[in-house]
């Protein structure tokens, strides 16, 4: 959990909260989920682009082989 994401987070609640509504105040339960969503979308995505890199690799190196 960092500091970053924290703020960034409070920072949109806080710029969406001037738009003319409620401001709706968030737990920091609620707060978590987010940060650990977001963490979790980007690690997929490392994940995804790890493997696609790994068999490139491998399939460059069979063909010079």
């Amino acid at each position: 959990m960092t500091k970053e994401g924290l703020g960034k987070i409070s920072e949109d609640i806080e710029n969406h909260s001037d738009e003319g509504k409620a401001p709706k105040n968030l737990c920091v339960h609620e707060l978590k989920r987010r940060l650990k969503d977001k963490q979790k979308k980007e690690n997929v995505n490392i994940a995804i682009i790890l493997f696609t890199m790994i068999f490139i690799i491998s399939f460059l190196l069979l063909l010079v082989y």
